[in-house]
């Protein structure tokens, strides 16, 4: 795409990266004359109505937010079938390639960092929005310090993340617990996300990682991240504290806001303590104790049985808050939650196959055949919707060659006119209007290669250039 414009206005000069959805190009904007970053959506998503309509919302959602730590959207639309986004270019280099090269940071440069995306939160959270993404690669640090979040509201595509009414958007290494089974997510989400990041400033690694991104779901859902104190720091415990519990898998122990998150991140480099609770039991509470944690771990064994698997996850998620070590609480809690994703999953597919959005039920059925190839009717239901979908898409293919064989017509060049609607006609059987076309096309191509029509148009050509 270098050197072309989009809408009249945005010339294309190189490329600056590429995503699971689009490419990002560096632009001239020729009617404000300076630069700009324009995200054009793959061709496989511009063609499907699905994509564009999420990607129109969005972008509208998006181009509300105005913040110094949030890059802005400046516009929108589409051009020839090309759908673009327009966000103002930002000078600076993105955490992710800042912690591959300087590794730990210094937990003042971290909280200082999360105090910043704290910021850009708590602008979106007025504004109803849920970023559903945050990581390194999504922020920019400018050569001035101001962190500035990328991407905010704007739908990405599904390697393992995912775009449709499961709600699973980001990346497995980031992603929330709730996000990670389907869950309808809100601003706690971000923290967490958020808090995974602080983990990652510190230490130089990842809390939860393995080779799957499913062992990676799991550990997000059950597992408590590994202690981050580290050894030959100055790392306080406060700190500590406030990551651990940005990173609570319930989200009702979480700081509930930004808001609540920046004041606590301003506390803790003020050098105040985090307030923290511990009641020493007594025998009378550790007998409660003991028959909540067993009415706790009953309940949660009936749901999964009754395959409600989010009621499960959470009755599990409050017998480890309690006792962390409960009986096999660790690995039903994981089991649930991974049911809990392929029921939403599922769920998702139905519906994208009722509204005939093949391509995202194929992601969908794809995902769950990926893991579990036997779970319901899953592999039965991908056959069907890989059919559709091929059957769409050349439906699609016919209507866009049939166009190119008018193109043909009028230009006089029958031959391709022929190979198209021949073309169209196999794609597309049921269409009505190829057969006749094709007769008039044949029988013009026949015409146009005739020893007098050759001779005509020699002559003709021979006249126009002896004047």
């Amino acid at each position: 795409m270098i050197g072309e414009i989009l809408g009249n206005r945005y010339k294309i000069i190189r490329e600056l990266g590429t995503g699971g959805m689009a490419w990002v190009y560096l632009a001239e904007d020729l009617k404000e004359h300076q630069e700009v970053a324009v995200k054009v959506l793959y061709p496989q998503y511009s063609e499907d109505v699905s994509y564009v309509q999420r990607f129109t919302r969005e972008a509208k959602l998006a181009i509300k937010l105005s913040s110094p730590h949030i890059v802005k959207v400046l516009n929108y639309g589409s051009d020839r079938d090309i759908h673009y986004l327009v966000m103002e270019k930002v000078a600076g280099e993105d955490l992710k390639s800042i912690l591959q090269h300087r590794g730990p940071l210094p937990y003042r440069e971290v909280l200082g960092i999360a105090a910043q995306v704290s910021r850009a939160l708590h602008h979106a959270n007025e504004h109803g929005i849920v970023h559903r993404d945050i990581k390194p690669e999504n922020l920019m640090i400018t050569p001035d310090g101001t962190v500035k979040v990328l991407d905010f509201g704007i739908a990405r595509a599904r390697t393992l993340p995912s775009i449709t009414q499961s709600g699973f958007i980001g990346s497995p290494y980031y992603i929330s617990p709730e996000q990670a089974m389907g869950e309808t997510v809100d601003i706690r989400s971000d923290i967490y996300s958020l808090g995974i990041v602080m983990y990652e400033m510190l230490s130089g690694k990842l809390p939860f990682d393995a080779s799957s991104p499913w062992s990676i779901i799991s550990q997000h859902i059950a597992n408590k991240p590994p202690v981050l104190a580290l050894s030959g720091t100055d790392l306080p415990r406060p700190v500590e504290d406030l990551i651990n519990k940005a990173l609570s898998k319930d989200p009702a122990d979480r700081f509930q806001t930004p808001a609540e998150l920046l004041a606590a991140i301003e506390a803790v480099m003020g050098g105040r303590e985090l307030p923290r609770v511990s009641l020493p039991p007594t025998p009378r509470s550790r007998q409660v104790r003991e028959l909540l944690l067993q009415s706790l771990y009953e309940r949660a064994i009936e749901a999964m049985q009754a395959e409600r698997w989010t009621r499960a996850v959470n009755l599990f998620n409050q017998v480890l808050k309690i006792e962390p070590a409960y009986r096999d609480a660790a690995q039903k809690l994981a089991y649930a939650g991974l049911h809990a994703r392929l029921s939403a999953l599922h769920l998702a597919a139905c519906r994208a196959m009722e509204a005939e959005r093949w391509q995202e039920a194929v992601d969908e059925l794809s995902e769950i055949v990926s893991v579990e190839p036997e779970y319901r009717d899953a592999a039965d239901l991908l056959s069907s919707a890989a059919l559709s979908l091929a059957a769409h898409r050349a439906v699609e293919e016919a209507a866009k060659l049939y166009d190119r064989a008018m193109a043909c017509c009028d230009a006089g060049d029958w031959d391709a006119a022929v190979a198209c609607l021949e073309e169209v006609q196999r794609l597309d059987p049921k269409r009505r209007d190829v057969q006749a076309r094709l007769a008039l096309a044949r029988r013009q191509a026949r015409r146009a290669r005739s020893p007098l029509n050759r001779l005509s148009v020699w002559v003709r050509s021979w006249l126009s250039e002896t004047g």
